[in-house]
């Protein structure tokens, strides 16, 4: 595979996705991932998330924003997966829980859309590794692919 059809894989491959792999680093410096809803993203550039304030990983962010993203396709052919590094930012402001909030969101955040364990992650992706049938590729990630 050339970069261009790598990237528009990739590119894919975060499209169809609902659901990632979010890594952070625990107080020790200990990897914790957990599974997320992928509630927005901007390609492979910015990915949005919405979780509770409460939850651990939260508290790891706001110790180091370091973080990686891992999409990938298992149930059918080609396998194929996405790592993406870079750092997570913490909003609380009133826009960018407008951004993510849906009819439903009440059933996590009682008191809605200033529910204080509402919390939105936006992911800045610095770098990302392909892969795809041993094809493994390092490559800069943009909003287009």
């Amino acid at each position: 595979m050339n970069e261009n059809e790598v990237k528009a894989s990739a590119l894919e491959l975060v499209e169809r996705s609902t659901i990632a792999t979010v890594g952070t680093l625990d107080e020790d410096g200990a990897p914790r991932i957990v599974a997320m809803i992928v509630a927005e993203h901007d390609g492979m550039k910015t990915i949005w998330f919405s979780t509770n304030t409460s939850s651990e990983h939260v508290g790891q962010l706001e110790r180091d924003p370091r973080a990686c993203v891992y999409f990938a396709q298992w149930a059918r052919e080609p396998w194929r997966g996405l790592t993406l590094g870079g750092r997570m930012e913490i909003l609380r402001d009133r826009a960018s829980r407008e951004r993510l909030w849906e009819d439903g969101c009440e059933r996590y955040y009682p008191q809605g859309i200033d529910d204080l364990d509402y919390t939105v992650l936006c992911f800045a992706a610095d770098w990302a590794k392909f892969y795809q049938y041993g094809t493994k590729m390092w490559f800069e990630p943009t909003a287009e692919g």
